[in-house]
Parts: structure tokens; C-alpha cells; sequence
């Protein structure tokens, strides 16, 4: 990954749930500066006192608001092809607490139209809360864990690199191109899919294949660091050859203590 050091610290201050500060860059817009932290236009224009969103000027330093607590007393209206276990993935809780939540017996089809309790997220209270409060986001959880496994690497460790990376955001592209919830480059995506797995089909813009994709990208790194994960993180963020041709830089080594810091927060 090419060094990203103006939005490094941003990025990390919002995964732990804070606000932070971004160095408006040369072609970014409002709107696109929204996306890339998961916040709207709207918030952000109110935080910085931004009137006209088309006057933004390269080198103001913006406020990101950070995201306000996650909300209680979720709910679900039953839908064609939902079960209790569909619904407990797409918000993140276990089958037995959204069974027991709603009284329900999990051998039973549920009623159409039938608005069902959603309780906290009790599996996943260690989780940034920007993550606990979307469903969507939260969904993701199997596909790390099945892609993880797959490459004998640690779920926690590709869950963190890429949630600092994008925040599990696929619509996101860097101003280089990195593409998604791992920040692929093109170059790398074609070496991973064809040289490494052997699925030239796989789409990063397709999340479950991004995710595939990132952990085998870092299986790649842990292995040419020699199991190394501090090396591997730098070959991820800076890439591999100019790490081996000149070292971390400085920026390098603040996103790898950035990720290793991140690891414990998804974990379960």
C-alpha cells in the first residue's frame, strides 16, 4: 500500500471513536472527504462552519465529527426469505439472544411483517462503535473470519488492517486508486487473485472478494517477512520492496502501532 500519512491519523482517531482532523488536499471535495471518514456532508460542513460546500481549499485543516453513541432499541420488520439466523448476522448478535429476546422458538418460520426486538450486541461489545452500529458493516464478520481461516492467519489481524484502511467501507477509493475494504491497489488485486489464488473472476468492488483477497495479500507479506507481523504490516501499508530497499518510514511505523493497537478491539 503507497504511504497515506495525511489521513493516517484521522483514520485511526475516528476507528477508536474520536473525532479528528484531516489537511484538505488538492481535488478533494466535501463530499468525497465525507465518504472516505463514513460521516455526511452535512456533518461535516456544520462541524467546520462551511456555508458553501463547493469553496474548499487545499491545505485548511478540517474537524471530522465523530459518531454519537450507538443507538438502543433496534428493531426489524420480517421480510420474504428472512429467519431468525439471517437476521442475527445482518445485526451482529447471537441466534439465542435475538431469540430470547423476541420469544421465539428458532425451529419456527417467522411471521411476515412481524417487528422483531434487536438486543446489544453482546458478542461484540469490543468493537469500534462506529462498527457496532451498522448492520451492514457488522455482516462482514463471517467473511473475515472464513478468509482468515482460511490462510491460517488471526481473524483480529485482517479485521483491524483493513478497518484502518477504510473502515470496512467498499465504495472507498484513494486519491491512488487502493480500491475498497483492504485499499487494493490494482496492481495488487491482479497479482493476488491471478498469481495467489487463482481466480482471475474475483472483483474487489464485491466485498466477500475484497476481504478474500486482503488476507491473502497479508498470508503473501507474513510469509516473505518470515512470520514477522510488524514487517508484514509495512510491506501491506508502504509495500514490500521499497521497505526492503529503504525501511519503514515514519508514517509506516505510526500505521503498524496503529493496527497492532487496533487488534484487541476484534477480538472475541
Amino acid at each position: 500500500m503507497p504511504v497515506r500519512p495525511a489521513v493516517l491519523a484521522g483514520i485511526l482517531a475516528l476507528a477508536l471513536g474520536a473525532s479528528a482532523a484531516y489537511t484538505v488536499r488538492p481535488g478533494d471535495t466535501l463530499s468525497g472527504v465525507a465518504n472516505r471518514f463514513g460521516v455526511s456532508a452535512l456533518d461535516l460542513a456544520r462541524a467546520n462552519a462551511i456555508t458553501d460546500p463547493d469553496r474548499l481549499f487545499a491545505g485548511r485543516t478540517l474537524t471530522v465529527p465523530g459518531v454519537a453513541a450507538p443507538a438502543v432499541g433496534r428493531s426489524h420488520v420480517v421480510a420474504a426469505g428472512d429467519n431468525l439466523t439471517t437476521i442475527a448476522r445482518r445485526y451482529g448478535v447471537s441466534l439465542r439472544s435475538l431469540a430470547d429476546a423476541n420469544r421465539l422458538d428458532t425451529r419456527r418460520v417467522l411471521r411476515l411483517g412481524a417487528r422483531l426486538t434487536i438486543p446489544g450486541a453482546a458478542p461484540s461489545a469490543g468493537y469500534p462503535a462506529r462498527l457496532q452500529q451498522s448492520p451492514a458493516r457488522l455482516a462482514l464478520v463471517p467473511h473475515f473470519q472464513r478468509w482468515a481461516a482460511a490462510n491460517a492467519i488471526p481473524a483480529d489481524l485482517v479485521m483491524a488492517t483493513t478497518w484502518l484502511e477504510s473502515g470496512w467501507q467498499n465504495q472507498v477509493t484513494s486519491s491512488v486508486g487502493a480500491y475498497g475494504i483492504g485499499q487494493l491497489m490494482p496492481a495488487t488485486v491482479r497479482f493476488v487473485r491471478t498469481d495467489l489464488i487463482g481466480v482471475p473472476s474475483l472483483d474487489p468492488r464485491v466485498p466477500e472478494h475484497n476481504i478474500r483477497m486482503s488476507a491473502r495479500y497479508l498470508r503473501w507479506l507474513l510469509d516473505r517477512a518470515g512470520g514477522d507481523v510488524r514487517l508484514a504490516l509495512a510491506g501491506y501499508y508502504q509495500g514490500p520492496a521499497s521497505v526492503r530497499a529503504v525501511g519503514a518510514f515514519p508514517g509506516t511505523v505510526t500505521y503498524v502501532d496503529s493496527v497492532l493497537a487496533l487488534r484487541s478491539r476484534f477480538r472475541a
